[in-house]
């Protein structure tokens, strides 16, 4: 047996349960923009304090001679002149396995000594290890490899 029609379509309203759950409560406008200031600002924080820890041993509070300056990244976010320069690093005349330096890479410009330098035999400059490839013939730079 059928069911009856219901009598009271006209008026009928279909219910349905609406569930607001906590991501769809957080996602609104003004919540994000408190998120997103937050987020902001603790960014800015977190790099000014990284930054001020790295270069805190290689401050020095000379001028350099050139007259160039360096610029720096403000709290805002822009690119300031004020700040204190870094030293250079003192330019080093030994291999990295501790021998005296001949030659520079001339891929990577690290310091080789007399067992660490490859000749390409195509370009005939003097290469490290981890700038060219040693074949049967000898060794070819990365510049020359194809």
């Amino acid at each position: 047996m059928a069911k009856r029609a219901n009598p009271y379509t006209e008026d009928y309203v279909q219910q349905s349960k609406v569930h607001v759950g906590l991501k769809q409560f957080n996602n609104n406008k003004e919540r994000l923009d408190t998120v997103y200031e937050k987020t902001l600002e603790k960014l800015f924080k977190g790099a000014k304090r990284s930054q001020q820890d790295s270069i805190k041993s290689d401050v020095v509070g000379i001028v350099k001679e050139d007259g160039l300056k360096q610029l720096f990244i403000g709290n805002n976010g822009l690119l300031t002149h004020s700040g204190k320069m870094l030293k250079e690093k003192p330019i080093q005349n030994t291999c990295k396995c501790g021998n005296t330096m001949v030659e520079r890479c001339a891929y990577c410009e690290k310091g080789l000594c007399v067992s660490c330098e490859y000749s390409c035999i195509l370009c005939y400059q003097y290469f490290c290890t981890e700038c060219s490839v040693y074949g049967c013939e000898g060794s070819i730079c990365f510049s020359c490899y194809r």
